[in-house]
């Protein structure tokens, strides 16, 4: 009996400890809200993300800014280490005592790892099972925090997107992970594995979380990562098994800011030059009465539009000739563009003075803290060409400029390639469609008396 309530009385202090911990940060987020911002919304993201979203005020000074983030980090340790000790106790495993530091998801991981009941322990062989779970555990989320601080180093203080980020930090996920899995016993290669894309799967959902980043970028970066985890996995369960014992093989980690410093301080700008064309059964007066046309393009964006990728959606000249300004209607906002070329019915080409996000993340927040967004892919100088190939018939020719800004450049340029082929194609469809349907309406009224 005496056993029973000694445990009971764990649990709710467990239980009122992590809801203590976690409504603090909703403390600190009112304070500040009530110090430094204009409105006093209390929206979904300041319950659920309150710290994250607080770090959004304007005006909110910087020294507050790493006073929150500090004690963000403070909160979640709290909490691995008390869900590690009532697992300990209660030989549940270790998948709730990861959950339980991942925003949004840790109030239900909480209240389980609470309520579950024991599970039986039995000797030597249980009390390897429970280290066994403390290991695997502590790897989870060593993975998990290795992520989130590459992202908030790299990308939000350094907005270098690099080598580092995408080869280094899975790489250094899957050591971190398959050396500390492995430090108790040998969980095999498979499993060890297995265990590294979880710890990395679970810091991606920590970011979108965090809303540091959104899906869709993590969707592009997995095939690149995922092979990366699995190789430093492997690395790491070797080093384990060599060492076998709790000396911390991982001084790498170090290095990773001065990568990412040094990635900010020389970026990667590689050229991206994209030429296309399409026959069109029109005269070129009637072309490029289409490609000037402020009307909206009607045919469908296809993927862009799936993926959040920006897509033009109208163009509007103001004025004519050399000098004009052209107002570019995209998904993402407006571009703003000067013609610097003009042979009416022939040539058509302008250059971008400022242009919208280049995408728009998929995220349960209005606001995703991704640099990546804004400025890392840029567009040139479009031109178009119109050139007759027969009565009544153009061949419409586009080449565009672009510079990619995201390092590795062999695995982005062709998803970045891909992006432009497939609006620059939506605008070229659109215009033959246009052009042949007024063709065909001119037809028609010449035969009409």
């Amino acid at each position: 009996m005496n056993a029973s309530r000694s445990e009971i009385l764990h649990r709710v202090a467990y239980l009122a400890g992590s809801v203590a911990l976690i409504a603090s940060q909703n403390l600190v987020a009112w304070f500040a809200r009530q110090t430094y911002a204009d409105e006093r919304a209390r929206d979904l993201e300041f319950w659920l993300t309150p710290l994250s979203s607080t770090l959004e005020l304007w005006g909110l000074p910087a020294i507050w800014g790493a006073v929150i983030f500090a004690y963000c980090l403070l909160v979640a340790w709290l909490l691995a280490l008390l869900s590690f000790k009532l697992t300990q106790r209660t030989n549940r495993g270790f998948v709730l005592a990861v959950l339980s530091v991942v925003p949004v998801v840790q109030l239900v991981a909480i209240a389980l790892n609470a309520i579950l009941p024991s599970k039986d322990a039995l000797g030597e062989e249980g009390r390897a099972t429970r280290h066994a779970s403390k290991s695997v555990a502590l790897g989870l989320l060593a993975g998990v925090a290795l992520i989130v601080f590459a992202v908030l180093i790299s990308a939000v203080t350094f907005g270098a997107y690099g080598w580092g980020l995408f080869v280094m930090t899975p790489f250094l996920v899957g050591i971190t992970t398959g050396y500390l899995v492995n430090s108790e016993s040998d969980f095999g290669s498979s499993r060890t594995m297995k265990l590294a894309i979880a710890s990395a799967g679970l810091g991606s959902l920590a970011l979108v979380v965090l809303a540091l980043e959104g899906i869709v970028c993590i969707l592009l970066a997995a095939p690149l990562a995922v092979p990366i985890v699995m190789l430093g996995a492997a690395l790491g369960r070797g080093l384990a098994i060599a060492r076998h014992n709790r000396r911390n093989p991982l001084a790498s980690v170090a290095v990773l800011p001065m990568i990412f410093m040094l990635e900010a301080a020389i970026p990667p700008e590689a050229p991206i030059a994209t030429r296309y064309e399409i026959e069109i059964s029109a005269a070129p007066d009637m072309v490029w009465q289409a490609l000037t046309s402020p009307e909206p393009i009607e045919v469908a964006p296809g993927l862009p539009a799936l993926a959040g990728l920006a897509y033009p959606m109208s163009g509007k000249l103001e004025g004519v000739g050399v000098g004009a300004k052209r107002i570019g209607a995209f998904s993402t906002g407006t571009a703003t563009e000067v013609v610097t070329e003009w042979k009416r019915d022939r040539i058509l080409a302008f250059s971008v003075e400022d242009q919208p996000p280049a995408m728009e993340e998929m995220s349960p927040y209005r606001r995703v803290h991704a640099p990546h967004v804004q400025g890392y892919f840029l567009t040139g100088e479009t031109r178009f060409e119109l050139m007759p190939i027969g009565s009544n018939r153009t061949l419409l020719r586009v080449s565009s400029e672009h510079k990619l800004r995201i390092d590795p450049v062999p695995y982005w340029e062709p998803i970045a390639r891909l992006a432009i082929r497939q609006n620059v194609g939506r605008v070229l469809e659109d215009i033959k469609e246009k052009s042949e349907r007024t063709r065909h309406s001119l037809a028609l009224a010449r035969r009409d008396p």
